[in-house]
């Protein structure tokens, strides 16, 4: 079956892919050998091609994803067609786009399930930092990533963690908040003189000022 998980919330979607993978992939050793994931963006044709004609190792099928369906590009659209046109009974194929698709791909989807998962209330960057306060350093990477999906910039969120960390950096005392500050120091380095990829830099920034609170 060909799975269209349609709309721009990600929390849902990421919910729903979960539970395809569960129902599919019951042995720990089928999600490395029997899911993969594929970003439309870069994915090739030959990959894309390989992907759908592997067999599975360890379940009854394989799971195969797809993110940022709309970004795929014209080959692999192609390959993907014919898949759809002639399933393979040993492959399940998770497709992921956030917008309305345009032809050819209208013509993937009407052989897909089509699940929509409507609009996500615009994000505030400030739930991100109550949840570094509540030491919860997932939930605010899943949703530091949720920003960069909707175009936001890390230097504005950097501009957010220097005020978080002004703010409540102080009330844990001299050595924390020093230890803050040139962690703060260190991300702007990095993103400034390209040490690291500068969402990425943004990332550890996160998982550091939690960490400091602990």
């Amino acid at each position: 079956m060909i799975y269209l998980l349609l709309g721009e919330d990600s929390q849902a979607k990421d919910k729903k892919i979960a539970e395809i993978k569960e129902s599919f992939l019951i042995q720990p050793e089928a999600l490395f050998f029997d899911f993969e994931s594929l970003d439309a963006q870069t994915v090739s044709a030959a990959s894309l091609k390989k992907s759908l004609i592997a067999l599975p190792s360890f379940s009854s099928k394989r799971i195969i994803l797809i993110r940022h369906l709309q970004k795929l590009k014209a080959d692999p659209v192609s390959v993907l067609l014919a898949f759809a046109e002639s399933p393979s009974g040993d492959c399940e194929v998770i497709l992921e786009a956030s917008t309305e698709l345009k032809s050819p791909l209208k013509e993937v989807a009407s052989y897909a399930k089509v699940l929509s998962f409507g609009v996500k209330a615009e994000l505030n960057v400030f739930d991100m930092t109550k949840l570094m306060s509540a030491k919860k350093t997932t939930e605010a990477l899943r949703m530091l990533h949720e920003f960069y999906d909707q175009g936001m910039y890390p230097l504005q969120l950097m501009g957010v963690l220097v005020w978080y960390w002004g703010k409540e950096g102080r009330a844990l005392g001299n050595p924390r908040f020093e230890q803050g500050l040139k962690a703060l120091e260190e991300a702007d380095l990095n993103i400034k003189r390209s040490r690291l990829q500068p969402e990425y830099a943004i990332e550890k920034l996160v998982v550091e000022l939690v960490e400091i609170q602990r």
